[in-house]
Protein backbone atom coordinates (compact mmCIF):
# COMPACT_ATOMS: atom_id res chain seq x y z
CA UNK A 1 0.00 0.00 0.00
CA UNK A 2 0.92 3.33 -1.16
CA UNK A 3 2.49 5.75 2.32
CA UNK A 4 0.77 8.65 0.11
CA UNK A 5 -2.58 6.97 1.01
CA UNK A 6 -2.35 5.67 4.50
CA UNK A 7 -1.86 7.05 7.88
CA UNK A 8 0.55 6.15 10.12
CA UNK A 9 -0.03 2.97 12.95
CA UNK A 10 -2.67 3.75 15.26
CA UNK A 11 -1.49 6.00 18.31
CA UNK A 12 -3.96 5.09 20.80
CA UNK A 13 -2.30 5.93 24.25
CA UNK A 14 0.43 6.46 23.09
CA UNK A 15 1.84 10.68 23.72
CA UNK A 16 3.87 12.42 21.42
CA UNK A 17 6.62 12.14 24.53
CA UNK A 18 6.98 8.28 24.24
CA UNK A 19 9.57 6.44 23.52
CA UNK A 20 7.18 4.40 20.75
CA UNK A 21 6.29 7.79 18.67
CA UNK A 22 10.11 9.20 19.24
CA UNK A 23 11.04 6.18 16.63
CA UNK A 24 11.02 6.63 12.97
CA UNK A 25 8.86 3.94 11.75
CA UNK A 26 10.08 0.73 9.85
CA UNK A 27 10.07 2.50 6.00
CA UNK A 28 11.04 -0.78 4.48
CA UNK A 29 9.20 -1.83 1.25
CA UNK A 30 6.89 1.24 1.28
CA UNK A 31 5.77 3.21 -1.73
CA UNK A 32 7.29 7.09 -1.56
CA UNK A 33 6.90 9.22 -4.44
CA UNK A 34 6.62 6.48 -6.52
CA UNK A 35 9.77 4.93 -4.99
CA UNK A 36 10.16 1.76 -2.93
CA UNK A 37 11.99 1.74 -0.02
CA UNK A 38 14.14 -1.20 -0.64
CA UNK A 39 17.27 -1.35 1.53
CA UNK A 40 18.50 0.29 4.81
CA UNK A 41 21.93 1.50 4.35
CA UNK A 42 22.01 3.26 7.53
CA UNK A 43 19.91 4.34 10.94
CA UNK A 44 20.51 6.32 14.24
CA UNK A 45 18.47 7.00 17.23
CA UNK A 46 15.55 8.70 15.30
CA UNK A 47 16.31 8.58 11.61
CA UNK A 48 17.58 6.28 8.83
CA UNK A 49 18.82 6.24 5.29
CA UNK A 50 17.36 4.03 3.07
CA UNK A 51 17.82 3.36 -0.59
CA UNK A 52 14.57 3.67 -2.91
CA UNK A 53 14.31 2.32 -5.99
CA UNK A 54 11.31 3.63 -8.94
CA UNK A 55 8.42 1.43 -8.98
CA UNK A 56 7.90 -0.41 -11.89
CA UNK A 57 5.20 -0.97 -14.25
CA UNK A 58 6.04 -4.23 -15.36
CA UNK A 59 6.12 -5.97 -11.93
CA UNK A 60 6.77 -4.94 -7.93
CA UNK A 61 10.01 -4.22 -6.88
CA UNK A 62 10.99 -6.19 -3.80
CA UNK A 63 12.98 -5.09 -0.41
CA UNK A 64 16.45 -6.18 -1.34
CA UNK A 65 18.67 -5.95 1.51
CA UNK A 66 21.98 -7.50 -0.41
CA UNK A 67 21.97 -4.89 -3.28
CA UNK A 68 24.94 -3.26 -3.75
CA UNK A 69 24.50 0.31 -3.86
CA UNK A 70 27.81 1.27 -4.36
CA UNK A 71 28.04 -0.71 -7.36
CA UNK A 72 24.89 -0.02 -8.99
CA UNK A 73 25.62 0.42 -12.95
CA UNK A 74 25.59 3.70 -14.67
CA UNK A 75 22.31 3.05 -16.81
CA UNK A 76 20.38 1.95 -13.34
CA UNK A 77 21.37 5.04 -11.35
CA UNK A 78 18.42 7.14 -12.39
CA UNK A 79 16.15 4.34 -11.27
CA UNK A 80 17.43 4.50 -7.68
CA UNK A 81 17.47 7.76 -4.84
CA UNK A 82 18.74 8.21 -1.16
CA UNK A 83 15.94 8.38 1.07
CA UNK A 84 17.09 10.22 4.75
CA UNK A 85 14.09 10.13 7.01
CA UNK A 86 13.56 11.66 10.73
CA UNK A 87 11.22 11.05 13.29
CA UNK A 88 9.59 14.47 13.94
CA UNK A 89 9.65 14.41 17.68
CA UNK A 90 13.79 14.39 17.80
CA UNK A 91 14.62 16.56 20.52
CA UNK A 92 14.97 20.01 19.12
CA UNK A 93 12.83 19.39 16.56
CA UNK A 94 13.41 17.35 13.04
CA UNK A 95 16.58 17.92 11.38
CA UNK A 96 15.80 17.39 8.57
CA UNK A 97 14.47 20.65 8.22
CA UNK A 98 17.47 22.44 8.39
CA UNK A 99 18.68 20.09 6.00
CA UNK A 100 15.97 21.28 3.45
CA UNK A 101 16.63 24.78 4.22
CA UNK A 102 20.52 24.86 3.56
CA UNK A 103 20.64 22.63 -0.13
CA UNK A 104 17.39 24.84 -1.25
CA UNK A 105 19.67 28.25 -0.61
CA UNK A 106 22.87 26.80 -1.69
CA UNK A 107 20.84 25.95 -5.16
CA UNK A 108 19.19 29.12 -5.42
CA UNK A 109 22.75 30.96 -4.93
CA UNK A 110 25.41 28.82 -6.72
CA UNK A 111 23.18 26.48 -8.69
CA UNK A 112 25.80 24.99 -10.65
CA UNK A 113 28.01 23.81 -7.51
CA UNK A 114 29.19 20.45 -7.64
CA UNK A 115 29.80 20.09 -3.61
CA UNK A 116 25.96 19.76 -2.91
CA UNK A 117 23.30 17.44 -3.99
CA UNK A 118 19.47 18.83 -5.06
CA UNK A 119 16.80 18.08 -3.04
CA UNK A 120 14.37 16.24 -5.05
CA UNK A 121 11.24 16.04 -2.70
CA UNK A 122 11.10 16.64 0.82
CA UNK A 123 7.82 16.21 2.62
CA UNK A 124 6.28 15.94 6.71
CA UNK A 125 4.18 13.54 7.59
CA UNK A 126 2.28 13.11 11.24
CA UNK A 127 5.46 11.16 13.07
CA UNK A 128 8.35 11.52 10.46
CA UNK A 129 9.67 13.75 8.02
CA UNK A 130 11.95 12.65 4.71
CA UNK A 131 13.64 14.08 1.52
CA UNK A 132 14.53 12.47 -1.72
CA UNK A 133 18.78 13.19 -3.34
CA UNK A 134 20.59 11.78 -5.80
CA UNK A 135 22.65 8.60 -4.59
CA UNK A 136 26.36 9.69 -3.87
CA UNK A 137 29.17 7.41 -3.57
CA UNK A 138 31.42 6.45 -0.52
CA UNK A 139 32.70 8.61 2.21
CA UNK A 140 36.33 9.88 2.51
CA UNK A 141 36.15 8.11 5.61
CA UNK A 142 35.80 4.68 4.38
CA UNK A 143 37.86 5.22 1.08
CA UNK A 144 41.06 6.43 3.28
CA UNK A 145 40.45 3.41 5.39
CA UNK A 146 41.34 1.38 2.26
CA UNK A 147 44.27 3.16 1.59
CA UNK A 148 47.78 2.32 2.67
CA UNK A 149 48.66 2.99 6.22
CA UNK A 150 45.06 4.74 5.86
CA UNK A 151 46.43 7.83 4.39
CA UNK A 152 45.96 9.69 1.17
CA UNK A 153 48.80 10.20 -1.15
CA UNK A 154 49.49 13.85 -1.48
CA UNK A 155 48.61 14.88 -5.10
CA UNK A 156 44.82 13.30 -3.99
CA UNK A 157 44.73 15.10 -0.84
CA UNK A 158 45.48 18.24 -2.04
CA UNK A 159 42.46 17.70 -4.77
CA UNK A 160 39.87 17.02 -2.16
CA UNK A 161 41.11 19.21 0.44
CA UNK A 162 40.81 22.34 -2.23
CA UNK A 163 36.59 20.86 -3.10
CA UNK A 164 36.08 20.64 0.51
CA UNK A 165 37.34 24.06 1.26
CA UNK A 166 35.27 25.41 -1.06
CA UNK A 167 32.50 23.33 -0.14
CA UNK A 168 32.47 25.14 3.52
CA UNK A 169 32.84 28.48 2.08
CA UNK A 170 30.22 28.06 -0.34
CA UNK A 171 27.66 27.08 2.67
CA UNK A 172 29.66 29.93 4.64
CA UNK A 173 28.40 32.50 1.83
CA UNK A 174 24.55 31.57 2.81
CA UNK A 175 24.94 32.47 6.30
CA UNK A 176 26.15 28.73 7.88
CA UNK A 177 28.20 27.02 10.09
CA UNK A 178 28.34 23.13 9.65
CA UNK A 179 29.87 22.58 13.24
CA UNK A 180 30.36 18.63 12.68
CA UNK A 181 33.01 18.51 9.69
CA UNK A 182 34.32 15.65 9.84
CA UNK A 183 35.69 12.76 7.15
CA UNK A 184 32.62 11.17 7.37
CA UNK A 185 30.80 14.11 6.12
CA UNK A 186 32.47 14.36 2.73
CA UNK A 187 31.27 12.30 0.35
CA UNK A 188 31.98 11.28 -3.58
CA UNK A 189 30.05 11.04 -6.33
CA UNK A 190 28.79 7.82 -7.03
CA UNK A 191 31.65 5.90 -9.00
CA UNK A 192 29.50 5.06 -11.49
CA UNK A 193 27.99 8.44 -12.19
CA UNK A 194 30.65 10.03 -14.62
CA UNK A 195 29.11 13.31 -13.95
CA UNK A 196 29.52 13.70 -9.79
CA UNK A 197 31.59 10.48 -9.47
CA UNK A 198 35.20 13.42 -9.18
CA UNK A 199 33.23 16.20 -6.95
CA UNK A 200 33.45 16.11 -3.14
CA UNK A 201 30.14 16.80 -1.42
CA UNK A 202 29.36 17.97 2.04
CA UNK A 203 26.64 16.44 3.31
CA UNK A 204 24.69 16.34 7.49
CA UNK A 205 23.52 19.72 7.80
CA UNK A 206 21.63 18.53 11.02
CA UNK A 207 23.91 20.42 13.31
CA UNK A 208 24.26 23.50 11.49
CA UNK A 209 23.49 26.96 12.81
CA UNK A 210 22.71 29.85 11.20
CA UNK A 211 25.22 33.10 11.79
CA UNK A 212 23.45 36.27 10.67
CA UNK A 213 20.15 37.25 9.23
CA UNK A 214 18.59 39.91 7.50
CA UNK A 215 16.60 42.79 9.85
CA UNK A 216 13.97 44.80 8.53
CA UNK A 217 15.95 46.95 6.60
CA UNK A 218 17.31 44.13 4.59
CA UNK A 219 20.64 44.95 6.14
CA UNK A 220 23.07 41.80 7.17
CA UNK A 221 23.57 41.28 10.68
CA UNK A 222 25.40 38.82 12.24
CA UNK A 223 24.12 36.55 14.93
CA UNK A 224 25.76 37.70 18.44
CA UNK A 225 27.28 34.83 20.37
CA UNK A 226 25.60 33.21 22.99
CA UNK A 227 27.42 33.24 26.27
CA UNK A 228 27.45 29.15 26.63
CA UNK A 229 26.75 26.22 24.14
CA UNK A 230 26.61 22.99 24.86
CA UNK A 231 29.47 20.61 23.17
CA UNK A 232 28.87 20.09 18.90
CA UNK A 233 30.60 17.94 16.56
CA UNK A 234 32.88 15.25 17.04
CA UNK A 235 36.07 15.69 19.36
CA UNK A 236 38.32 14.58 17.45
CA UNK A 237 38.01 17.22 14.58
CA UNK A 238 36.00 20.00 16.66
CA UNK A 239 38.11 23.43 16.96
CA UNK A 240 39.72 24.41 20.14
CA UNK A 241 36.99 26.64 21.22
CA UNK A 242 34.18 24.20 21.04
CA UNK A 243 36.31 23.06 24.43
CA UNK A 244 35.88 26.12 26.09
CA UNK A 245 31.74 25.93 25.71
CA UNK A 246 32.17 28.89 23.03
CA UNK A 247 30.03 29.87 19.94
CA UNK A 248 30.96 28.56 16.80
CA UNK A 249 32.14 30.67 13.97
CA UNK A 250 33.54 30.49 10.60
CA UNK A 251 36.95 29.98 11.58
CA UNK A 252 36.09 27.44 13.82
CA UNK A 253 34.47 25.48 10.86
CA UNK A 254 38.32 26.60 8.82
CA UNK A 255 40.17 24.86 11.86
CA UNK A 256 37.73 21.73 12.05
CA UNK A 257 38.46 21.26 8.03
CA UNK A 258 42.09 21.25 9.06
CA UNK A 259 41.77 19.24 11.50
CA UNK A 260 39.63 16.34 9.20
CA UNK A 261 42.06 17.24 5.98
CA UNK A 262 45.25 16.48 8.47
CA UNK A 263 43.48 13.25 9.93
CA UNK A 264 43.97 11.63 6.34
CA UNK A 265 46.50 12.76 5.84
CA UNK A 266 49.40 12.82 8.09
CA UNK A 267 47.33 12.22 11.30
CA UNK A 268 47.25 14.33 14.33
CA UNK A 269 48.82 15.25 17.58
CA UNK A 270 46.40 13.84 19.52
CA UNK A 271 45.19 10.99 17.24
CA UNK A 272 46.40 7.85 18.96
CA UNK A 273 45.46 9.93 22.10
CA UNK A 274 43.72 7.52 24.57
CA UNK A 275 39.31 9.17 24.33
CA UNK A 276 39.14 10.68 27.73
CA UNK A 277 42.42 12.36 27.19
CA UNK A 278 41.62 14.41 23.56
CA UNK A 279 41.01 17.74 24.98
CA UNK A 280 43.84 17.42 27.18
CA UNK A 281 45.92 17.03 24.15
CA UNK A 282 44.49 19.66 22.33
CA UNK A 283 44.62 22.66 24.39
CA UNK A 284 48.46 21.57 25.08
CA UNK A 285 49.01 21.76 21.67
CA UNK A 286 50.73 24.64 19.96
CA UNK A 287 50.34 25.98 16.68
CA UNK A 288 53.86 25.24 15.80
CA UNK A 289 53.12 22.05 16.46
CA UNK A 290 50.27 21.72 13.91
CA UNK A 291 52.10 24.08 11.19
CA UNK A 292 54.77 21.43 11.07
CA UNK A 293 52.83 18.78 9.77
CA UNK A 294 52.11 20.65 6.86
CA UNK A 295 53.33 21.33 3.65
CA UNK A 296 55.45 24.49 3.95
CA UNK A 297 53.00 26.22 1.63
CA UNK A 298 49.86 26.21 4.05
CA UNK A 299 51.90 26.99 7.25
CA UNK A 300 51.74 30.86 6.72
CA UNK A 301 48.22 30.30 5.41
CA UNK A 302 47.08 29.23 8.55
CA UNK A 303 49.14 31.34 11.10
CA UNK A 304 47.34 34.19 9.40
CA UNK A 305 43.83 32.35 10.13
CA UNK A 306 44.83 32.41 14.21
CA UNK A 307 45.36 36.13 13.92
CA UNK A 308 41.85 36.89 12.37
CA UNK A 309 39.32 37.75 14.66
CA UNK A 310 37.31 34.73 15.56
CA UNK A 311 33.84 36.31 14.30
CA UNK A 312 35.24 37.64 10.98
CA UNK A 313 36.05 36.17 7.50
CA UNK A 314 38.58 33.30 7.13
CA UNK A 315 40.99 33.78 4.83
CA UNK A 316 39.82 31.25 2.06
CA UNK A 317 41.60 32.56 -0.67
CA UNK A 318 44.98 32.34 1.07
CA UNK A 319 44.22 29.01 2.10
CA UNK A 320 43.22 27.44 -1.28
CA UNK A 321 46.85 29.59 -2.62
CA UNK A 322 48.54 27.30 -0.34
CA UNK A 323 46.86 23.82 -1.42
CA UNK A 324 46.78 25.45 -5.30
CA UNK A 325 50.73 26.35 -5.22
CA UNK A 326 51.53 22.67 -3.50
CA UNK A 327 50.14 21.19 -6.41
CA UNK A 328 51.99 23.61 -8.70
CA UNK A 329 55.73 22.65 -7.07
CA UNK A 330 54.80 19.25 -7.59
CA UNK A 331 53.35 19.49 -11.06
CA UNK A 332 50.45 16.83 -9.93
CA UNK A 333 47.54 17.17 -12.22
CA UNK A 334 43.93 18.20 -11.41
CA UNK A 335 42.60 15.29 -13.89
CA UNK A 336 45.05 12.09 -12.43
CA UNK A 337 43.27 9.14 -10.89
CA UNK A 338 42.53 9.35 -7.14
CA UNK A 339 43.99 6.98 -5.32
CA UNK A 340 41.16 4.95 -4.78
CA UNK A 341 40.50 4.78 -9.00
CA UNK A 342 42.66 2.83 -11.05
CA UNK A 343 41.76 4.78 -14.22
CA UNK A 344 39.31 8.05 -14.43
CA UNK A 345 36.23 7.74 -16.31
CA UNK A 346 36.86 9.10 -19.94
CA UNK A 347 33.23 10.60 -19.42
CA UNK A 348 34.22 12.73 -16.17
CA UNK A 349 34.85 16.48 -16.54
CA UNK A 350 37.73 17.94 -16.24
CA UNK A 351 38.61 19.13 -13.04
CA UNK A 352 41.68 21.81 -13.83
CA UNK A 353 38.81 24.06 -12.97
CA UNK A 354 40.23 23.97 -9.70
CA UNK A 355 43.42 25.20 -10.44
CA UNK A 356 42.52 28.77 -11.11
CA UNK A 357 39.59 29.26 -8.74
CA UNK A 358 40.92 32.48 -6.89
CA UNK A 359 38.12 34.65 -7.77
CA UNK A 360 35.64 32.18 -6.30
CA UNK A 361 37.79 32.47 -3.13
CA UNK A 362 37.90 36.28 -3.10
CA UNK A 363 34.68 36.87 -3.94
CA UNK A 364 32.16 37.86 -0.73
CA UNK A 365 28.89 37.37 -0.95
CA UNK A 366 28.60 38.31 3.59
CA UNK A 367 30.56 41.96 2.50
CA UNK A 368 28.38 44.05 4.23
CA UNK A 369 27.64 41.94 7.27
CA UNK A 370 27.22 44.07 10.24
CA UNK A 371 28.55 43.42 13.52
CA UNK A 372 26.46 44.66 16.36
CA UNK A 373 28.55 45.40 19.86
CA UNK A 374 28.15 41.87 22.12
CA UNK A 375 26.87 44.32 25.40
CA UNK A 376 24.22 45.31 23.70
CA UNK A 377 22.86 41.50 23.69
CA UNK A 378 19.17 41.32 24.03
CA UNK A 379 18.48 37.48 23.74
CA UNK A 380 15.25 35.75 24.87
CA UNK A 381 15.04 31.67 24.40
CA UNK A 382 13.19 30.40 22.01
CA UNK A 383 10.66 27.18 22.26
CA UNK A 384 13.62 24.71 21.88
CA UNK A 385 16.06 26.61 24.60
CA UNK A 386 18.26 28.08 21.99
CA UNK A 387 18.97 31.99 22.53
CA UNK A 388 17.29 34.03 19.48
CA UNK A 389 18.43 37.61 19.09
CA UNK A 390 15.39 40.25 19.70
CA UNK A 391 14.62 41.30 16.09
CA UNK A 392 16.41 38.91 14.12
CA UNK A 393 14.47 36.09 11.29
CA UNK A 394 16.64 33.18 11.07
CA UNK A 395 15.82 29.60 9.13
CA UNK A 396 17.17 27.44 12.49
CA UNK A 397 13.64 28.29 14.15
CA UNK A 398 11.75 26.98 11.18
CA UNK A 399 8.88 24.34 12.75
CA UNK A 400 8.12 23.14 9.19
CA UNK A 401 9.99 20.55 6.56
CA UNK A 402 9.05 22.78 3.54
CA UNK A 403 8.50 21.06 0.21
CA UNK A 404 10.38 22.25 -2.66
Amino acid sequence: MSDEGRGDCPMTGITSSSSEQQQLPNLMGRLLKKFVIVKKIDEGSFGAIYLARKNSEKGKIKVDEKIDHNNIPENELPEYRVVKAESNYTQGGCGLKIEVQILHKINKIFPKSEQFVKIDTANKRKNYSYIFMPLLGESLKNLVARQPEGRFSDSTWLRISIQALYAVKQLHEIGYIHRDLKPANFVMGHKNDARRCRFVHLIDFGLARQFMYKDKEGNLIYRKPRKNVDFRGTELYCSLSMHYDREQKRIDDIWALLFTLMEMHKSLPWSCVEVNKVEEKKKSTKLVEIINLLPVELGKPFENLNKIEPKHRPNYEEIYSGFRDCMLKNKYSFNDPYDWEVTVNPKAPNMKYYSCMSEQFKSDLLAGLKYPKEEDSSSTPTNNGSQKETGETVDTDLSVCHIY
